[in-house]
């Protein structure tokens, strides 16, 4: 299998927002490794598969990917190496959103252990680690922690090069800390920063950049000004449709944040309509 050829024509699916082709590719894609015995490949493959079904919110399904490539790795003699690190890294993003917080710090903290022993200091995975660690912190309550490993991780990227989008996630996951926090301000200032970032390098308008609006909309929510939240909730929640479609748990929470926005705005019947959707993302979900 051409690994290359694989990623050229998947970025392709997804550029042309044809997401329902794109899985159907990387399945079959992924059969016809293991078919053929490409586990290196297989393993590229569940990787990326894996992070799809994270955005969707199809955690058990990226899981069992995850668990898969680390068997791959395991049966190539690759435990300790740092594409090892890499799986563990993803397979820890997962279970952060799917609330298995212990599971995740265990395998973040395995994959920071292989990045020392290899002597990788400088590298955008490092940074990833350590904006992940931080979220851990954050869900804990522990905002210095959580803070001092943002901080930690924008260093790690201001000495990278073509780290923009990482650094943009990182000042996205800071100003949503100082909204935590209470900092309002502040809030605004990191978020504000991040969308710079995103303009600058002419970075399309994806989940990443709806992660940074819904910041604002938070911020606009909090200060009193309900109709630009609404606004700026449902730029974030277009975007994320437009990627990966309107049942995965990020559109219900925005469908959740308009609903009160629009309760506040007195219209009762919009706010029960974006509740309702909201609620039966849930429960198909969670069933």
């Amino acid at each position: 299998m051409d690994i290359n050829q694989f990623f050229t024509k998947l970025d392709a699916l997804f550029e042309n927002r044809q997401m329902q082709e794109a899985e159907a590719y990387m399945r079959e894609s992924l059969d016809a490794a293991e078919q053929s015995g490409d586990l290196r490949s297989a393993i590229a493959v569940c990787n990326e598969l894996g992070g799809y079904y994270r955005k969707l919110s199809r955690y058990k399904e990226g899981a069992a990917l995850y668990e898969k490539a680390i068997a791959y790795l395991d049966q190539l003699g690759f435990s300790g190496s740092e594409h090892y690190a890499t799986t563990l890294i993803n397979y820890a993003t997962t279970c952060t959103q799917a609330g298995e917080r212990e599971k995740a710090l265990a395998y973040f903290q395995k994959a920071a252990e292989i990045f020392e022993e290899k002597g990788v200091a400088s590298d955008y995975r490092i940074a990833t680690l350590h904006n992940n660690i931080s979220s851990l912190y954050q869900d804990a309550g522990d905002l210095p922690n959580a803070e001092k490993h943002l901080r930690l991780a924008l260093s790690v990227l201001e000495d990278l090069s073509d780290a923009d989008l990482e650094i943009s996630i990182t000042y996205t996951n800071w100003a949503q800390l100082c909204l935590t926090a209470g900092r309002l301000d502040d809030a605004r200032e990191k978020a504000l920063l991040a969308l710079a970032t995103f303009d600058r390098t002419g970075g399309s308008h994806d989940t990443h950049y709806a992660a940074t609006v819904n910041v604002l909309g938070k911020i606009s929510y909090l200060k009193g000004d309900y109709a630009a939240a609404a606004g700026q909730f449902k730029e974030a929640m277009d975007l994320i449709e437009q990627e990966f479609g309107d049942g995965n748990v990020n559109y219900a929470v925005l469908c959740d944040n308009i609903a009160r926005c629009y309760k506040q705005l007195g219209d009762n019947g919009l706010a029960q309509t974006f509740a309702d959707k909201a609620g039966a993302i849930y429960k198909r979900i969670r069933a």
